[in-house]
């Protein structure tokens, strides 16, 4: 997370302490005071003139009314003091912004200078963006425009197979998730140590795969590949769109055997989601998996 989002979120919480503090009103004079008296609550209500009177238990209006006024005096009150606090903080945080934001500070260095910085030196923001730029070390199948299969086109402007595969880039895309769609893979695949694979750091990003091909066909290609920028994690994401059909389930399965058989865990290192015809896929999901894997 960085300093935009921390300052995005701390004005939406700003915005929702004053909408508390605007609600927050009496509705009828007078204050409650509550005794335990033997286990038992006892009421009183103090007048504007001072004064406590017994508030019978069987007066249950009187007592609704005086304890929603308990509340709004004591909710508005801690609004009003979390509100000052977070509108101390945002003063802070928006002085200087062009000195005092690593982000922004990152992103005016020099690229000649960031060429020769280590992984462990960028920033998440850094890392991430080399992590999406590294087409160079992500083979893929093919650059995808549209086909006969990648018929649909997401807001980013690559052609997917789903109206489903649209929605989940859609919102990685809005969401400022990095991803490559289709990556080849093959999961038993053994590694040449002899040929190392370099990044754009000129350090190992991998090895070459012996006999590998992006078009072999045992090369998976998973609907996306994933990146937590926070945790610098990498997950492969698969959207099984056909749930209903008998032969596209054999056949996934298949599929997810391999992966899991070459050590690769469901809700580790993959993300699985699903429908079918009476089933469809929900934004709501796809939000819940960001904000839990992904964020």
């Amino acid at each position: 997370m960085n300093k935009t989002e921390i300052i995005r979120i701390l004005e939406e919480t700003a915005g929702n302490l004053g909408k508390i503090i605007e609600s927050s009103r009496p509705e009828t004079s007078g204050s409650l005071n509550l005794k335990i008296v033997k286990g038992r609550p006892l009421f009183f209500c103090r007048t504007e003139e001072g004064e406590q009177k017994y508030v019978k238990m069987s007066d249950d209006e009187q007592i609704k009314r005086l304890s929603s006024n308990y509340y709004a005096k004591k909710l508005k009150a801690a609004a009003v003091k979390e509100k000052k606090q977070i509108d101390n903080c945002l003063d802070i945080l928006s002085k200087n912004p062009e000195e005092s934001d690593v982000d922004k500070v990152t992103q005016r260095i020099p690229e000649a200078i960031k060429d020769n910085l280590s992984y462990s030196e960028l920033t998440n923001e850094g890392y991430a963006r080399r992590w999406q730029e590294g087409n160079k070390v992500v083979k893929k199948r093919r650059i995808h425009d549209k086909d006969d299969y990648h018929r649909f086109k997401t807001l980013r402007g690559d052609y997917v197979g789903s109206k489903s595969e649209v929605i989940i880039a859609d919102r990685l895309y809005v969401k400022g998730i990095p991803y490559h769609y289709e990556i080849a893979f093959t999961p038993e695949a053994e590694f040449d140590v002899s040929r190392p694979v370099y990044d754009q750091f000129g350090f190992i990003a991998g090895y070459e795969v012996i006999g590998f091909s992006p078009f072999d066909q045992d090369t998976l290609h998973p609907d996306f590949y994933v990146l937590n920028k926070r945790t610098r994690k990498a997950y492969f994401w698969e959207h099984l769109g056909k749930m209903d059909d008998p032969s596209y389930c054999l056949k996934n399965f298949n599929r997810f055997m391999r992966i899991l058989d070459a050590g690769y865990i469901i809700g580790e290192d993959l993300i699985v989601t699903h429908e079918d015809s009476k089933h469809p896929l929900m934004t709501e999901s796809i939000d819940a998996i960001i904000e839990k894997y992904l964020i």
